[in-house]
């Protein structure tokens, strides 16, 4: 019991960071920073998005410090990849994008 209601504290605080795919089947997620300092007191959301072209994508913001979006793609033949956001500040958007018409397998916050 100590130990669930450990880890539902860390996750709260937002002290662990959610693994590539964790939220993929979702369509959005809400990522967080791994604990350092002022790091474990940041929040993250993410939403996925469709481009003009139909180019799928997730975005994030976070509510403090540096950070980017980090996606995993797929294409129809089943080879992967990972593209990844600009670095921005909080409170930006940081928009990963897979190439057209392939699709997102997984998404995570990367901070720095």
């Amino acid at each position: 019991m100590a130990k669930a209601v450990a880890s539902a504290a860390l996750v709260m605080a937002g002290a662990v960071a959610l693994a590539p795919g964790a939220a993929a089947d979702s369509g959005s997620s809400a990522t967080a920073a791994p604990a350092s300092g002022d790091a474990a007191l940041r929040s993250c959301w993410g939403q996925r998005v469709v481009g003009s072209a139909g180019h799928h994508g997730n975005k994030t913001w976070c509510d403090s410090g540096r950070y980017r979006e980090v996606i995993t793609c797929e294409t129809l033949g089943g080879y992967q990849y990972v593209h990844y956001g600009p670095w921005v500040w909080a409170s930006a958007e940081s928009t990963a994008w897979c190439n057209l018409g392939d699709e997102i397998i997984g998404d995570y916050t990367q901070v720095g």
